[in-house]
């Protein structure tokens, strides 16, 4: 067991200004009138409890000190601190036609202008790095005219962060499972710009708050929305293709206080989360960190759940969502029309964007 010396050491170099030493970090536990193992998951369901469970069994038997908190610091966070604003965690639909017309062409001009590589990241594991169309202005656009569908899904006023890409991944790459930055990337999406021809199919798996592993086919045009920070997600599996491109549009509620959020993920944490004990569970899967994500190296695709995997292709029309179970909820998205319309009028309000 390391020293409370060491550990605030470890501590403040993670915290990333807080001031925060383990000590301090203890008392703050029990202040609070925390407990471990944890009651009070969000969402309460049985599934979501159970999955978190296993996770939080499988982030003690981590070794290095770094990765384990960092783990254990993004898993309070959506198993426990974060609320969830829908009932599944994720849903699937089509992006508006216009929109989707505009990121084909804007990818078509990116790939035929030998397109830069983007910055390398952990969580996505490949010998080919992705390419990257830069189009600030296009997503800027598409980011604050698709706010009204995001808001729509979540029930809950957006403040638009970013709209990330296009990235286009290349063959032989897998994207590890993570969550996403807890200050901003709260309601999310990931619009399927195009693919070639010849891939094979390459799903985005996601976990859901019934404690499913879903694995969700996308084609040109489909968009998933997804609880990022909150729901564990990535593409384990290998894609073998040429280039697949999407879109990743970000927001956060209105009322989001992300201080207060970081500083209570930091408290949630439990005593012993260091503590030298091996976890009785033996015959629970490793858990690998890589950066801010992880991995399962001893189950095929490098994630065992998708052994048992809820698979799904084909999204329904613009402005019904599919979602667990097979239901689709008619959220009546408005025109694209009155999209454009409904952004310029937003902008003027608010000159911060």
């Amino acid at each position: 067991m390391q020293t409370i010396a060491k550990l605030a050491g470890i501590l403040s170099l993670l915290c990333c200004g807080l001031a925060l030493d383990e000590l301090e970090r203890r008392s703050e536990y029990y202040r609070r009138g925390h407990e471990w193992p944890p009651r009070d998951y969000h969402p309460g369901t049985e599934g979501w409890k159970k999955l978190m469970e296993r996770r939080f069994k499988q982030l003690k038997r981590i070794d290095n000190s770094n990765d384990k908190y960092n783990a254990f610091l993004s898993t309070v966070h959506s198993a426990i601190n974060c609320k969830n604003f829908t009932e599944n965690g994720w849903g699937l639909t089509k992006a508006p036609k216009p929109i989707i017309e505009a990121l084909r062409k804007s990818l078509n001009e990116g790939l035929e202008n030998e397109p830069k590589y983007e910055t390398k990241t952990l969580a996505i594991e490949t010998e080919n790095l992705p390419f990257f169309i830069d189009q600030y202005d296009l997503n800027f656009r598409i980011m604050h005219e698709m706010l009204p569908l995001h808001e729509a899904w979540a029930g809950v006023e957006l403040v638009p962060n970013n709209a990330y890409g296009l990235r286009v991944y290349r063959n032989n790459s897998h994207l590890n499972m993570h969550v996403d930055k807890t200050e901003t990337h709260v309601i999310s999406s990931i619009l399927h710009v195009d693919h070639d021809e010849e891939g094979e199919p390459w799903p985005i798996v996601i976990e859901d708050f019934q404690g499913n592993t879903n694995e969700v086919i996308l084609e040109s045009g489909d968009m998933l929305f997804y609880e990022s920070s909150k729901c564990l997600h990535g593409r384990p599996a290998k894609f073998n293709g040429s280039w697949y491109s999407s879109l990743f549009t970000h927001y956060y509620p209105k009322s989001w206080n992300e201080d207060h959020i970081d500083l209570e993920n930091h408290y949630r944490i439990p005593p012993d989360w260091n503590d030298d004990v091996w976890n009785e569970e033996s015959d629970i899967e490793e858990l690998v960190s890589a950066g801010t994500s992880v991995k399962e190296p001893e189950c095929d695709n490098q994630w065992c759940a998708l052994k048992n995997s809820v698979k799904w292709t084909g999204s329904p029309e613009y402005g019904k969502v599919l979602s667990v179970d097979g239901v689709i909820t008619n959220l009546n998205f408005p025109p694209h029309e009155e999209l454009l319309e409904l952004a310029k009028n937003r902008l003027k309000e608010n000159s911060e964007f």
